[in-house]
């Protein structure tokens, strides 16, 4: 559950903010601190994890933990689906029809308080089925 009191905006939080919120593919904290280093050349690797999690915990970007890869954060905090990409990792939104996250979110699980849920779509993207790398022994 996100707290609710005020959180100050420093500059390092903006840029950290702002450089996930503008990420179309979602960032890894190396890539949220190689983008927020263009702009703060003296932040730290250390004030960019402090930063995520603090924004995640305050429901201001969300953590995409999927299946047993590097944590990734979003901007969209709205409940949505992602797909993974099994070869390089690449994580993005993906629109899943038929499927009410809201609804699933919600559920009555008998022995569990239910807080939320992740929809994880895995496949191969474009660029990895193009180099031949979605095939099982990774030849083309």
């Amino acid at each position: 559950m996100p707290e609710q009191s005020t959180l100050r905006m420093t500059r390092q939080r903006r840029a950290i903010l702002d450089a996930v919120r503008a990420a179309r593919l979602h960032p890894t904290a190396d890539e949220v601190y190689a983008c927020v280093r263009v702009g703060l050349p003296r932040v730290s690797l250390g004030t960019v994890y402090r930063n995520l999690e603090e924004l995640a915990r305050r429901g201001l970007i969300d953590k995409v933990e999927a299946g047993g890869t590097q944590r990734r954060y979003d901007g969209e905090t709205a409940l949505h689906c992602h797909v993974r990409c099994l070869a390089c990792g690449r994580v993005e939104d993906a629109e899943v029809g038929g499927v009410d996250l809201r609804r699933v979110g919600s559920s009555r699980i008998p022995g569990y308080r239910v807080v939320g849920c992740a929809v994880e779509v895995l496949g191969y993207c474009a660029r990895c089925v193009k180099a031949g790398h979605d095939k099982p022994d990774g030849r083309s």
